[in-house]
C-alpha cells in the first residue's frame, strides 16, 4: 500500500512540473534523483483514477477479445491519430498508402479501446518511446514488452524514413511479427529504415514526446541514486556493489533494512538493465477519427 502511495505522490508531482502548453518543445526540467523528491504534503488524488489499478488476467483477455472482434471504418486521407496521455496530447497521420493493412490494423486497435490505460514501457533518450503492450497493464513490469493482441500482422516494408516523430511497429526477430506495440523515433534512425513497418508520424504537438522520453527510468534511478564509496562508519557486508553500464565505475548500494542481499542484488541489476521509467506515463486513450470533426 506504502508503494501505490509514494507512487501516487509522484505522478501528481511529475504532472505539475509538465504542462500541457504550446511550448510543449521545451525539454522538461532535469531530475536530480540523488537528492531524492520533496513531496511535501500534496494528496494522492490519482488513486482513484482506474488507470493506475493493474488489471486481472481475465480483464485483459476481454480486452483483447473486444479488439479482436471490432471491425473498423477503412482508413481515409481524413484520419488523424490522437494519442491522450497523462503527459499530454498529440496528433499523427497515417502513410496508408506506404502500410495499408498496419494502418487498418492500428485503427481497430486504437478504436476498440485496446490501447486505453497501456504504458510507454520503454524509453530511450535520443532513439524512441515504445508503447501498445497489453501486458504493461497487469502491474508486473517484468514482462512489459513480451505482449500481443493475440494476431501478428505481416511485414510492410517500405520508402519511409525513420525521421524524427515516425510511427512504426515493433516486432520480434520474425519479420511478420508486429502486432500491437508500436515506437515513436524521438530523433531520426536511420538504421530502421526498411526494416521495421514505418505507418505514420506525429504532426501536432510533438514536443510532447520529448518529455515523455525524458522521463527518469528505473535505470536512471539507480545510476543517480549510487554511492561512489561505502562511509567509513559503514560495514561494507550491509552494502552491495554494481558496475555503471556506460563508464563502468563502480556503484554502491546500502542494502534496506529486512532485504536480504541477494534477493536486494536482483532487483537492482534488473532496474539497472530496465528501460521503463519509475513514473509510469499512460495512455489515456488513442483514437483514429475524422480530422474535420475533431
Amino acid at each position: 500500500m506504502n508503494y501505490i502511495i509514494n507512487i501516487s505522490l509522484i505522478l501528481i508531482f511529475f504532472n505539475f512540473l509538465i504542462s500541457e502548453s504550446d511550448n510543449a518543445k521545451e525539454l522538461p526540467p532535469r531530475f536530480d534523483l540523488s537528492k531524492g523528491i520533496n513531496l511535501g504534503s500534496v494528496l494522492p488524488k490519482s488513486m482513484s483514477d482506474k488507470l493506475y489499478s493493474p488489471l486481472p488476467e481475465h480483464m485483459l483477455d476481454e480486452i483483447k477479445k473486444n479488439a479482436k472482434n471490432f471491425i473498423p471504418k477503412p482508413v481515409t486521407e481524413n484520419d488523424i491519430i490522437v494519442f491522450e496521455t497523462t503527459v499530454g496530447t498529440f496528433k499523427a497521420k497515417f502513410y496508408n498508402d506506404a502500410a495499408p493493412n498496419h494502418c487498418l490494423n492500428f485503427k481497430k486497435l486504437a478504436n476498440s479501446g485496446f490501447y486505453d490505460g497501456t504504458r510507454f514501457h520503454r524509453v530511450i533518450p535520443n532513439f524512441m518511446i515504445q508503447g501498445g503492450d497489453i501486458l504493461s497493464r497487469d502491474g508486473n513490469k517484468n514482462n512489459d514488452g513480451t505482449g500481443s493482441p493475440g494476431w501478428t500482422i505481416d511485414a510492410e516494408f517500405n520508402d519511409i524514413k525513420h525521421k524524427r516523430g515516425v510511427l512504426s511497429m515493433a516486432r520480434s526477430s520474425n519479420p511478420n511479427s508486429a502486432g500491437s506495440q508500436f515506437f515513436i523515433c524521438v530523433t531520426d534512425q536511420p538504421h530502421l529504415d526498411g526494416k521495421y513497418t514505418a505507418f505514420g508520424k506525429v504532426t501536432d504537438k510533438i514536443g510532447i514526446i520529448d518529455h515523455i522520453v525524458n522521463t527518469p527510468t528505473e535505470k536512471k534511478y539507480v545510476i543517480e541514486t549510487s554511492l561512489k564509496s561505502i562511509p567509513e562508519n559503514e560495514n561494507k557486508e550491509n552494502f552491495i556493489r554494481l558496475i555503471h553500464p556506460n563508464t563502468k565505475q563502480v556503484m554502491f548500494y546500502k542494502i534496506p533494512a529486512n532485504r536480504e542481499k541477494t534477493e536486494y542484488y536482483r532487483e537492482m541489476i534488473n532496474k539497472l538493465r530496465s528501460d521503463n521509467p519509475v513514473v509510469p506515463v499512460i495512455i489515456k486513450t488513442v483514437r483514429v477519427v475524422n480530422k474535420d470533426k475533431s
